[in-house]
Parts: C-alpha cells; structure tokens; sequence
C-alpha cells in the first residue's frame, strides 16, 4: 500500500482523491493502486501481454495529465480510465493499419529477417559503439 492510499479510506470515491490530486498529485497513486490491475487485464485481453504493461502505464499517465479536466460529478473514475484505454487501443490498431499498409506499398516485410540475421545486426552494432563513443 502506498503512503497516499493510506491516506484515503476505501469509502473515499475516486472524484474526491482526483481532486485532491490536483492540489497534491501523490494522491493519484491512489487511483492508480485502485485499478492498473484491472486496466492491464482489459489490454492484455485485447492486445496481448506484450502490450499490456505499456498501454496499462499510458492509460495512467494520460489520465494524471488531463485529471484536472475530470467531471468530479462522477464517483467512480472507471468509466473514465476505460475510455482512456479504448482510445489508446483504438491509436495502437490504427497505426498498426498504418504499418501494413505501408509495408503492402513498398513490397517490404520487416518480419522476413530471420532471429540469426537480428542477432549479427545488434552484435555489429555494439561491435561500433565503443570506437563511435572513442571518436566522439
């Protein structure tokens, strides 16, 4: 438990600590305490575990930025974050449209690189870094 959830009861509604946390933003963590779990799950399921600890983060980092456009007339801040979370899903889809269809455009498919030829790719690039970070 962090320091602000010990700050709040449980009884205290997300628009109250969503103020609060406007005048002290440690008092978002409460928010956050309260729900990443929940939003992660709902990424995961959508997008996959490999994308569900960055869309998860995103989803609370937009949120701290916009809470003071919050409508503290709504008690429970899920509504908000899952809209949040939708929108950020909905970006992630269309730009992954995007992609492919830039990849369809010029004939190229940044998956035909095989494991071995990634693996000779980043051992040259090390291989360069300590006589680049020399030079410099």
């Amino acid at each position: 438990m962090t320091a602000a959830a010990r700050m709040f009861p449980a009884s205290d509604t997300d628009a109250a600590i969503i103020g609060r946390s406007v005048r002290e933003p440690e008092c978002f963590a409460v928010v956050f305490d309260r729900y990443y779990s929940q939003i992660h799950g709902y990424v995961a399921r959508r997008l996959g575990r490999s994308l569900a600890d960055d869309l998860a983060s995103e989803t609370f980092l937009t949120a701290f930025a916009i809470r003071d456009r919050y409508d503290l007339a709504h008690p429970d801040a899920r509504p908000w974050l899952y809209g949040i979370t939708s929108n950020l899903i909905a970006r992630h889809h269309r730009a992954e449209q995007r992609r492919y269809r830039a990849m369809a455009r010029t004939g190229t498919d940044e998956t035909s690189q095989g494991h071995a030829e990634e693996v000779v790719v980043r051992l040259d690039a090390v291989a360069r870094r300590g006589p680049l970070a020399a030079a410099g």
